[in-house]
């Protein structure tokens, strides 16, 4: 089981919303993002990326956590900014990954894609913007892709990019 901490100033003091404790026995998160609710989908996406790096890199954080004792958060931040670039860059990427999966199942995904583009055939000017400009279509549709999920638009547009569900089949 994983406990969850709202510690207060952890965005803006170390510039992170969340992070996995290197004991793995919860999840730090910024206070003032946790209790309001323009944040929920952002709060959403972050837990679910530490969950990720719970189920992907637990080895890593044990063995981390038994060599250095990180217990603070000015400790993990720092522990994380002397990464080499390329193990940091590997390590977030699945955390993001899993986190994106997870929540954005693409059969479920599919199925969104599929009735948005039912309403984007309805509409001249978007079908025709579609073939030029499939880019801007999905940010213009993006905001109602993402509600079924409750994330970001960003989440969305990376997940239908990821699966090569955008753009869709015109047909």
């Amino acid at each position: 089981m994983l406990d969850i901490e709202p510690v207060r100033n952890l965005l803006s003091e170390i510039d992170m919303d969340a992070y996995l404790k290197m004991d793995l026995s919860g999840i730090v998160v910024d206070y003032d993002c946790y209790m309001n609710i323009k944040f929920a989908n952002r709060m959403r996406f972050s837990f679910a990326h530490e969950i990720g790096h719970f189920v992907l890199h637990k080895n890593i954080y044990k063995d981390i956590y038994n060599k250095l004792k990180i217990s603070a958060p000015e400790e993990w931040k720092n522990f994380i900014m002397n990464m080499p670039e390329t193990e940091y860059r590997s390590f977030e990427w699945q955390a993001n990954e899993f986190a994106g999966r997870f929540l954005v199942p693409v059969k479920r995904l599919e199925t969104v894609i599929g009735e948005a583009y039912k309403i984007i055939k309805t509409d001249n000017n978007l079908i025709g913007y579609l073939a030029k400009d499939p880019d801007a279509v999905l940010s213009r549709v993006s905001p109602q892709l993402c509600k079924p999920f409750s994330v970001s638009e960003t989440v969305i547009e990376t997940r239908v990019k990821r699966e090569g569900l955008w753009p869709p089949k015109l047909s």
